[in-house]
């Protein structure tokens, strides 16, 4: 065992002063011999002989090649596909990849303002927005408390939120839905003028719809193996809107002045949802065909 301690002690001896002579600029620290066995230590050494077939020698990983701003992750040349939903009062809602947020780039800091992400969807006017994460996490900003310090930045669940000038609980990891509340009401709801980033942002109600039963015979053992399969859809429930639950009749027209009567048998379990861009009355009870997209006004008889 002496005689291990004094061979390793020697060897760091040598990388040391090995170091000092041809340039470094750091004596390599003891702790690494004594700390890790040698065989990691060659697989390491065989690592870094790899990678200088394609890099800069003196330009290895360190911590600052994978993480940025406030732990932020930088990835290299990795393609990035998750996305976010971009919901509420904007001119085109939908799904936005991370990928064209914060495409993957060689070079340090890899961010972006939250009122540039805003812009670049169309959006320059808004009363607040909304951040929410798959965790169940939120936070809402309104204008006059983000600045260009507000950031958007690669993270190692999607995209994380952080602000030097917002206290750190407002910051958030794993973003996944970004809801904007417009200055507009397009939106009438029993008189009141509303839009579906406000309602979006109240009650909500998570429904099943078109399940059906789907079933495959296998090509090599021939049995027939079944599933079920259909859409979740999350939306502001109907019973939550109106002004007396026990209505008979619901007035819906849409933006082209069509007026539609449902009774209440009909209406039963209905959300207002916000489906490929457009304000949907979910009718839980009939195919997608008969949901009424485009809605202007709702009121209860």
């Amino acid at each position: 065992m002496r005689n291990r301690q004094w061979i390793l002690a020697g060897v760091a001896l040598v990388i040391g002063v090995g170091g000092l002579i041809f340039g470094a600029t750091r004596v390599a620290p003891m702790r690494v011999l004594t700390h890790y066995p040698l065989g990691v230590l060659a697989e390491e050494a065989q690592t870094m002989d790899e990678c200088a077939e394609c890099h800069d020698a003196n330009n290895f990983h360190s911590c600052a090649t994978c993480h940025d701003d406030h732990g932020a992750i930088e990835m290299e040349n990795v393609p990035f596909y998750a996305g976010i939903m971009l919901e509420g009062d904007v001119p085109t809602p939908g799904y936005v990849l991370l990928d064209d947020i914060l495409p993957y780039r060689d070079q340090p800091h890899t961010h972006l303002p939250l009122l540039d992400f805003l812009a670049d969807q169309g959006v320059t006017e808004f009363e607040s927005i909304t951040l929410a994460s798959l965790d169940g996490g939120f936070v809402t900003l309104t204008p006059e408390n983000i600045t260009d310090e507000a950031l958007l930045m690669p993270y190692e669940d999607g995209i994380r939120f952080a602000a030097e000038n917002l206290h750190i609980s407002a910051w958030i990891k794993g973003i996944r839905r970004v809801i904007v509340v417009g200055a507009a009401t397009p939106l009438q709801i029993e008189g009141q003028p509303t839009s579906i980033g406000r309602l979006l942002l109240g009650p909500s109600l998570e429904l099943t719809v078109e399940q059906t039963g789907v079933m495959l015979q296998s090509e090599d053992d021939g049995k027939t193996r079944q599933a079920q399969a259909g859409s979740r859809i999350i939306g502001a429930p109907l019973t939550a809107l109106v002004d007396d639950p026990t209505f008979t009749q619901l007035v819906v027209r849409d933006s082209a002045g069509k007026e539609t009567r449902l009774t209440a048998e009909d209406a039963r379990g209905a959300v207002i949802a916000q489906l490929r861009g457009q304000v949907t009355l979910v009718l839980p009870e009939r195919g997608r065909a008969q949901w009424i997209t485009n809605i202007t006004l709702l009121e209860s008889e």
